[in-house]
């Protein structure tokens, strides 16, 4: 598995630039001829001018001037993830620590001045997307990634194909977000029975989309069913379960639904509904929404930790 950066490094370049150095500067020897020594290559920061003497002003130009010296026609960096991929997780950070219009134009920079070589800017998108919309990731952040998906749909130079593919993720990203209410969908139970999301009545629910042998559900189904915590919550009448699978192998999921809690609702997506008219950004499974008493979201696209910590605070 890939490993994902801390943002350490990034941090460390707040602090350089906060503090007032110029910059470093990849070493670079000059050959006497092309045939003696191969290209060296690294990432050189911008200089900052000396005018520019408040935090604000100067992490503003770097995050601005951060590419330019950095030679996107130079492909050979996809296969430096220590120069490109390190340079790009510091980006991001700084890019987290600025307001989002300001983000906003960078990004639409960065989408610029990579559009020179196709491979070089489908190569930064997967990275950025990877941080930043990975489920597993621990620098996931919605907000960021929809801003990176309008950076590169409001430029011009890049292909249609990623432009397209950034108007499809960002308009996924933008629905049942926290804070909205969430999309109402009708499920169906094994007896044949239907009811709907909203239909259910309680404080809390807990919509869990999930696929039956899927080894990480039946590991969160196990976690879920030994939780005295979610018990009295149920029982107490506290909150609703409701469990969702949104695939077409009926027989499977009657096979393994014996694994379900009877106090759960445990539906499935007749005709796949969620799926075809995507209501829900159902890319990544196992996945939980938290909803309060009116249907608006309290958590989205969530992991068991992440509702226990809810409850816990």
């Amino acid at each position: 598995m890939k490993k994902f950066w801390t943002g350490i490094a990034g941090m460390a370049m707040v602090v350089m630039v906060a503090c007032g150095n110029a910059g470093q500067k990849a070493e670079t020897v000059k050959p006497k001829t092309e045939q003696q020594q191969p290209k060296k290559r690294g990432f050189q920061l911008p200089e900052v001018p000396v005018a520019l003497n408040t935090p604000e002003l100067r992490m503003a130009y770097v995050v601005e001037h951060f590419w330019d010296h950095f030679d996107f026609r130079d492909t050979a960096y996809i296969h430096l993830p220590d120069i490109t991929e390190q340079a790009t997780v510091n980006y991001m950070d700084l890019l987290q620590r600025i307001p989002q219009d300001e983000a906003l134009k960078a990004i639409g920079i960065l989408a610029e001045k990579a559009s020179v070589e196709p491979r070089m800017m489908g190569h930064l998108w997967e990275v950025i997307s990877r941080y930043w919309h990975d489920p597993n990731s621990p620098m996931k952040n919605e907000d960021m990634f929809i801003l990176l998906c309008k950076g590169v749909e409001q430029t011009s130079q890049v292909e249609g194909y990623l432009r397209e593919r950034a108007t499809y993720m960002r308009q996924l990203a933008e629905k049942n977000r926290p804070g909205m209410k969430a999309a109402d969908f009708v499920y169906t139970l094994a007896s044949g029975r239907q009811g709907s999301l909203y239909g259910l009545k309680a404080e809390y629910t807990l919509v869990f989309f999930y696929n039956p042998d899927c080894e990480t559900c039946m590991e969160i189904k196990q976690v879920m069913r030994q939780s005295a915590f979610l018990k009295d919550l149920v029982a107490g009448g506290q909150m609703k379960v409701l469990t969702v699978y949104p695939d077409e192998d009926i027989e499977l999921w009657k096979e393994h639904l014996p694994e379900m809690a009877d106090a759960w609702v445990n539906g499935y997506d007749k005709g796949q509904v969620l799926t075809m008219e995507q209501r829900y950004d159902l890319s990544s499974i196992p996945s939980f929404y938290l909803l309060d008493k009116n249907k608006k979201v309290l958590l989205k696209d969530a992991d068991w930790r992440q509702v226990m910590h809810f409850f816990e605070k």
